[in-house]
């Protein structure tokens, strides 16, 4: 976790961009329409951890918080964090209405380049499933990539419908971009024909470290208000115009590679401490405890921050802001809580590395003593 200076400024005034009760802006940031996060994320970053202040070009992916509602029409979504702009995927899924999908089926629309095919059924029996009691009608794919002008990035947006026996309707949406100008940042949501609304503001510095430990999207009660923003129209769910009440949306998301083929451990509800899930075909929310969505409604439930420090490695090598478990799954030695690589000091160090038994003198003694050990295993 990198903090900037700004990411407090941006958490003060981020909640005072819209009045509550009005509809939320989409330009990335979350306001007051949407009241308490209904999801944080409990699980670090697998996926890099973003340590650029620019919004819209990021070198990781997380996904801190979430949270939602329904205004003027339309289902507005906030994603606290940021997408890496290499064209990893924010997928969502969306359930807000009987039927739909507990396990990707292998007949959808073809959007993104075989998005849902790649992550459903390919006629074995499997693809990814959610939760028991989450069953998806509705599917978004955002990426994001540099614009070519070193500026910021372009993004682009599918969507899908996810009917209960699969072949709905699904279509490109639109693409929008975020960029600096005369050293101002500007937030473009996607424009499409069907309505969707999407803007992306990367910068930020705080919520999760990296690695696949156990962690707290807000860390102190720092809340990430900036991230991915999300505008569907009510219309996209209700299809077959039933007059849906939209009184119990559940949403989940998570972070996928560029070709949709490699699942993060950024899942929004969080994982608890996994590392990436791989393959989306044989990801199975069920396995893992707790909801991996979040209802409209809920208020979420506090978390505990990482213990970080520094990990020292023989080599001279140092690493800071990184948990006592990834640091020793790495070799290296983990020397303490908020300590940092000015404090490494592994000690010993062989000025003549040939003298393997330390006597001052490279000779037939220190061969020997190396083919007596050959094979063995170091610790």
């Amino acid at each position: 976790m990198t903090t900037f200076i700004t990411t407090g400024l941006s958490v003060i005034l981020g909640a005072g961009i819209a009045a509550a009760g009005s509809p939320p802006i989409v330009d990335g940031t979350m306001d007051a329409a949407y009241g308490l996060a209904a999801a944080i994320q409990n699980n670090s970053t697998g996926f890099g951890d973003n340590d650029s202040d620019h919004p819209g070009l990021a070198n990781g992916s997380e996904i801190n918080g979430a949270v939602a509602t329904v205004e003027g029409g339309s289902l507005f979504i906030h994603l606290g964090g940021n997408i890496q702009s290499n064209f990893n995927k924010i997928e969502v899924f969306i359930d807000a209405r009987d039927g739909g999908q507990n396990k990707i089926l292998g007949i959808n629309p073809d959007v993104g380049f075989g998005a849902l095919q790649r992550m459903g059924d390919d006629g074995s029996g499997n693809g990814l499933t959610f939760d028991a009691d989450f069953e998806a009608d509705l599917y978004l794919s955002i990426a994001c990539g540099d614009n070519g002008l070193g500026t910021g990035i372009v993004s682009y947006v599918d969507y899908a419908e996810l009917s209960t026996t699969g072949n709905g309707f699904g279509a490109y949406a639109g693409s929008g971009s975020t960029y600096v100008l005369d050293g101002v940042p500007i937030h473009e949501p996607s424009v499409g024909d069907y309505g969707i609304g999407v803007a992306i503001n990367n910068f930020n510095g705080g919520g999760v470290i990296g690695g696949d430990g156990a962690d707290c999207g807000h860390p102190d009660g720092v809340v990430v208000t900036t991230g991915i923003e999300i505008e569907i129209p009510l219309f996209l769910i209700d299809w077959d115009f039933e007059g849906l009440p939209f009184d119990n949306v559940k949403i989940c998301a998570f972070v996928n590679s560029e070709n949709h083929d490699y699942v993060s451990n950024q899942v929004i509800g969080g994982l608890g401490g996994s590392a990436n899930l791989g393959d989306p075909r044989s990801v199975d929310f069920n396995l893992t405890d707790g909801n991996q969505y979040f209802t409209i409604g809920d208020v979420a439930d506090s978390c505990i921050p990482a213990v970080i420090g520094a990990c020292c490695f023989a080599n001279g090598e140092c690493w800071e802001g990184v948990t006592d478990e990834h640091c020793d799954t790495n070799r290296g030695l983990w020397i303490g809580e908020d300590l940092t690589c000015a404090d490494c000091n592994i000690g010993g160090g062989n000025d003549c590395p040939t003298d393997v038994n330390n006597t001052g003198t490279t000779d037939v003694d220190d061969l020997l003593e190396i083919i007596g050990s050959f094979g063995a295993i170091c610790p």
